[in-house]
């Protein structure tokens, strides 16, 4: 079968549907059905309720991009905190735009981001946007459980168990993982993992934060500081804009939600409280430490217990984000591959769903275990990737599928060219980057 199988798009319900009063509004979000007969289905698909769905965003963007955070000030100065505000701007304006795509067509609606690109290019648009798509979040996850798998083997130094080692720390956080993308049948069951998540990362902030007014009282000299770097301000930038991808996951969530016409809110709130977190990090690591602050912001910081907590912190953090990223790649291929329970049954779906996550996630933890330099050659592709499908791509579909349906005022060209502009500007310097810390 392939990925061209079905145009994936999604029939409304009409407006003698009980909740169509509050699923459906004049921006086109709908309740939607999953392509199968019968309200079960329905309900498996929105179970999530706003409350969740800002956790899931919490979750998959807040990670480990806040610690680099005092540094990229240090490259800007402090006008990075202006550039936290409007990476939030972009990356709500990208996200609310990706979302109105999937209902370019008025009564239906399309699944994925895939599905989006198809409409608005073509099948060569659809492969190209899948394949950037998945290797970014497949390459992320990795990442993560390489980062993780070595942050442990650190935090258990001086224990019973700091034989065992790095690779066995990497596979033990990829069974981690495993476990909870096989047990999880959709978003709505990993909500537990977005709160604990979240509160994870909160947590790591407070510490941060804490520590460094605390340290603040011992630095008799003020280190330096500026108020803005020109030179430096696109390097800046664009490590902040990277702290704010996560779009890649927003059909999958808006699919989930019980009142779809409150993503924007969502998406909203997720993103000015995570820029409120990001804000305080940069400014208390910069404000303190100044042209001194080194990245990650933990080596700036007194040791002590208080940091190895932060670390654990940022750890679990990450081991609870993988799952709800992988999410966005499971749910588009098992309905390539229409593993449902309407075509095998309840028992063999199961089975089958277990069985294709579990071989993605073996060939995952072993690419992090035995592939050469897989945590800096994912980053290089990934700049890619994320430039493109975070910050071009919306854009490009968003104006291509509605130029013909809306007139678009100079005022949103000239935004729309913003953002693409900082898009691609992103992607040369994080490939840049990249392929020099190779």
């Amino acid at each position: 079968m392939t990925l061209h199988h079905r145009q994936h798009q999604q029939p409304l319900l009409n407006d003698s549907s009980n909740s169509s009063s509050d699923t459906t509004n004049a921006e086109g979000y709908g309740s939607v059905s999953n392509g199968h007969d019968g309200e079960d289905a329905l309900e498996i698909r929105r179970l999530s309720s706003t409350t969740e769905t800002f956790f899931h965003i919490v979750c998959i963007t807040a990670g480990t991009g806040i610690l680099q955070l005092p540094y990229a000030l240090k490259s800007g100065g402090w006008a990075g905190i202006a550039y936290i505000a409007l990476a939030a701007a972009i990356s709500t304006y990208t996200g609310k735009i990706l979302i109105r795509c999937l209902y370019h067509k008025h009564g239906a609606r399309l699944q994925s981001y895939s599905d989006i690109a198809e409409a608005a290019f073509g099948l060569r648009g659809r492969v190209v946007v899948r394949a950037l798509k998945d290797f970014n979040l497949l390459g992320v996850v990795g990442v993560y459980i390489i980062l993780a798998g070595i942050s442990i083997d650190s935090l258990v130094v001086g224990t019973p168990v700091e034989h065992l080692g790095e690779r066995f720390w990497i596979a033990a956080s990829a069974v981690a993982v495993w476990l909870a993308i096989v047990a999880a049948r959709q978003i709505h069951d990993m909500f537990i993992l977005s709160i604990f998540g979240t509160l994870t990362t909160v947590v790591m902030v407070v510490i941060v934060v804490w520590l460094g007014i605390g340290d603040s009282g011992f630095i008799h000299t003020r280190p330096p500081t500026k108020l803005i770097d020109v030179k430096m301000a696109p390097i800046s930038l664009a490590s902040i804009c990277f702290s704010f991808g996560g779009n890649l996951n927003w059909p999958s969530l808006e699919a989930s939600m019980k009142s779809p016409k409150k993503w924007d809110k969502a998406l909203s709130l997720a993103t000015a409280f995570i820029a409120f977190i990001y804000a305080g990090v940069a400014a208390v690591g910069y404000g303190v430490y100044g042209d001194h602050v080194r990245s990650p912001i933990f080596l700036s910081l007194p040791p002590g217990m208080a940091i190895v907590t932060a670390k654990a912190m940022i750890t679990a953090h990450v081991l609870f984000a993988c799952p709800i990223l992988l999410t966005a790649v499971f749910i588009e291929a098992e309905e390539d591959l229409d593993i449902s329970a309407i075509r095998f049954g309840e028992t063999k779906e199961r089975i089958y769903r277990g069985a294709f996550r579990t071989l993605l996630m073996l060939a995952i933890a072993l690419a992090a275990l035995f592939v050469s330099d897989f945590s800096k050659v994912v980053p290089i592709l990934g700049a890619v990737a994320a430039s493109m499908v975070v910050f071009v791509i919306p854009v490009a579909c968003y104006v291509r599928l509605f130029s013909e349906q809306r007139q678009f005022s100079t005022g949103e060209y000239i935004w729309c060219a913003l953002v693409v502009g900082i898009g691609l500007s992103c992607l040369v310097i994080g490939t840049s980057q990249a392929v020099a810390d190779l």
